[in-house]
């Protein structure tokens, strides 16, 4: 490829990423509210019903105590009340939880500060306790009234720390973080092994066609194609908000469409970079290891590489992450559905997809041209910064994950290995995510 042409797609890609990690804030999604309510109320849940247990334990499952809990959940009902993304029941929970927080009876809460006029209706309270609606800061509101000898609407709601959904929630959390965990353990005694294929990866070297490629071939597929999947994702985003003309109204679209087309979207730009560089589907999969058996042992090593390091993150970044009020929930997500359309999406088609462009390409592109150690680092910054949408742990996370999957490609010189890897980073990511936040309870 002509090298203009490829310091313009080069230049294109700079600016839309630059817009999008530092241009202005494009604010919280309908139903952001819904969605931290959602996960605030689930999260006290697990507060309450797991506070027995040992620190340590409850640090491994992501578990805080209730105090704690409530804090962050100040902390993000706040943010979204700076945005203007607060509704009104975003606003009630807020002045509820504020009060706990400062030992203060949540019937006196700021209610009327927050644009409420206010302290709720009890009645309203206990109907929704009577048909299992209530969120976690509802029986505590109820609970405060013994302060004024009100037994009669004390007795109508339990103790939140009684609720049964509590402990079904925390079961939850044992088996699906557990489970995670488990894989973790397994993986340490594959960590020796682990390494030595780093060492052979670091000074390997590609043989045959795909170890043949210029890089600025390599280079201009790979822009070309995070280019076009660019414009085709916001060209499909546009039409599903509406088109641009008077009178315009949102598409909406049945989950299995949808999940169909998330799908197609996110494997669009590894089609058209397997379309610039083979002649043939075959040629493809055969050169880049595609459908060959992956190493198992390598990416169950690896996966608990990376879960020592997410915990070491976790850890080292805990005071300057920002309040994220959803953590990543998504209202698409939500029902049956929508797990269908997390694991179709995240847990097959991103890592198929992804592995495809940013090891296949990006990374063997460089490592033909340079070592493969700053080939390895070039292509988990370029993979960390594509991911716009995350925060600082976010992005060092996503950057961590990329290296070790062009070193697990590079060490076994099969690009099934390193979607292996993906797919389960991933998939431990989003199905517990799902059974914890998503699934009726």
């Amino acid at each position: 490829m002509p090298e203009p042409v490829l310091a313009l797609l080069i230049f294109v890609m700079g600016v839309w990423l630059w817009d999008n990690h530092f241009g202005a804030e494009q604010g919280y999604e309908d139903g952001a509210c819904r969605m931290a309510l959602v996960k605030i109320d689930r999260d006290l849940r697990l507060a309450e019903g797991m506070k027995k247990l040992p620190p340590m334990v409850r640090s491994a499952l992501l578990i805080d105590s209730v105090p704690k809990t409530v804090e962050t959940s100040i902390r993000s009902l706040a943010e979204l009340g700076k945005e203007g993304a607060l509704d009104q029941e975003g606003a009630y929970a807020l002045a509820i939880l504020d009060a706990l927080h400062k030992g203060q009876n949540p019937t006196r809460g700021a209610f009327s500060d927050l644009g409420l006029p206010g302290p709720p209706d009890p009645r309203v309270i206990i109907e929704r306790v009577s048909e299992g609606r209530d969120a976690w800061w509802d029986r505590e509101y109820l609970m405060s009234f013994g302060e004024f000898g009100s037994s009669e609407i004390v007795l109508k709601a339990s103790p939140a720390e009684e609720d049964g959904r509590n402990h079904e929630l925390a079961l939850r959390v044992v088996v699906t973080r557990g489970a995670v965990w488990l894989f973790a353990i397994i993986g340490v005694f594959f960590i020796p092994r682990t390494f030595r294929s780093y060492g052979q990866a670091l000074r390997s070297r590609q043989r045959g066609y795909v170890g043949q490629w210029p890089l600025t071939v390599g280079l201009g597929v790979f822009f070309l194609a995070y280019l076009a999947s660019v414009g085709f994702e916001n060209l499909i985003s546009q039409i599903l908000r509406g088109l641009p003309i008077e009178g315009a109204e949102p598409i909406y679209l049945e989950p299995p469409v949808l999940a169909i087309l998330d799908s197609a979207a996110r494997f669009l730009p590894a089609l058209v970079a397997l379309g610039f560089l083979f002649r043939r589907g075959r040629h493809a999969t055969d050169r880049l290891g595609l459908t060959s058996r992956p190493d198992l042992f390598l990416v169950l090593g690896t996966f608990s590489l990376l879960t020592i390091a997410d915990q070491i993150l976790k850890y080292g970044l805990a005071d300057a992450m920002p309040p994220d009020p959803t953590g990543g929930l998504s209202e698409a997500e939500a029902g049956g559905w929508g797990l269908v359309l997390a694991v179709l999406s995240a847990c097959i088609a991103a890592p198929i997809a992804e592995e495809i462009l940013y090891r296949g390409v990006l990374f063997r592109s460089l490592a033909n041209w340079m070592r493969v150690p700053a080939a390895t680092l070039i292509s988990a910054a370029v993979f960390s910064v594509v991911h716009y949408q995350y925060g600082a742990y976010g992005l060092i996370s996503v950057g961590i994950l990329g290296a070790t999957c062009s070193l697990c490609y590079a060490a076994s010189g099969r690009l099934a290995t390193a979607i292996l890897l993906h797919v389960l980073y991933n998939f431990v990511i989003k199905v517990p995510e799902w059974i914890v936040y998503h699934a009726p309870l």
